[in-house]
């Protein structure tokens, strides 16, 4: 009786050395990723329930008119309120000389962090934009020079605006400023289409519309 009470204490033992070797072989548990840090080209919470996607040309009146006069408004009270997220993509009009050499500065720009301070200070100058102000607008928002030049003498930002046409074509989208607004986990279905400068009161509506309780 003894030997058979020492062969099960033995026994258990064993067990139990194996089991604590086993958990300290599992690796620690690790800590959740940081969230990767937006685009240069997107304002606004990652998990906003709403979506706006505009197509812009740097060169073009009725954008500046919306970038100037209806998107502080759209920042104002539902990007920075976290219940949209806005972002652009570009689409450089083919009969716009200076608007391709304008969206890589911003893209340049976007390198050093200052895309969207970059983007209002070109439409604030748009009428300078066939004097190529580009290194005398970095230069006024701090950014470094030789980093600057040598991004806009790199093919990397062209490719992303050819990327960013290629993408409005597979839209159907051909004019700017477009807007896509939608719920941000919808698909594409549901997606509505915004052609032209409107009023912050036309996006308010459709903002206002998909943020409503559903049912």
């Amino acid at each position: 009786m003894t030997l058979l009470r020492s062969s099960a204490t033995t026994v258990a033992l064993a067990f139990s050395l194996a089991l604590v070797a086993a958990c300290a072989s599992e690796p620690a548990p690790q800590p959740p990723p940081a969230p990767s840090p937006p685009a240069f080209n997107e304002m606004g919470r990652a998990d906003a329930p709403v979506t706006i996607v505009e197509f812009s040309d740097l060169q073009c009146r009725f954008c500046a008119r919306h970038a100037t006069q209806t998107f502080p408004e759209l920042r104002r009270d539902y990007i920075d309120t976290g219940k949209v997220r806005y972002v652009v993509h570009d689409l450089p009009l083919a009969y716009h000389a200076n608007a391709v050499p304008a969206a890589i500065a911003a893209r340049c720009a976007g390198e050093q962090g200052r895309y969207w301070e970059y983007r209002e200070a070109l439409f604030r100058e748009q009428h300078r934009l066939p004097q190529e102000p580009y290194a005398e607008l970095a230069a006024g928002l701090g950014l470094d020079p030789a980093s600057f030049s040598a991004c806009r003498n790199d093919p990397g930002p062209a490719a992303g605006i050819r990327a960013d046409v290629n993408l409005a074509a597979s839209r159907g989208i051909g004019s700017t400023p477009s807007f896509i607004v939608n719920l941000s986990s919808a698909g594409r279905e549901t997606d509505t289409i915004i052609v032209g400068a409107k009023s912050y009161e036309v996006f308010k509506a459709k903002i206002d519309a998909l943020l409503a309780p559903q049912g």
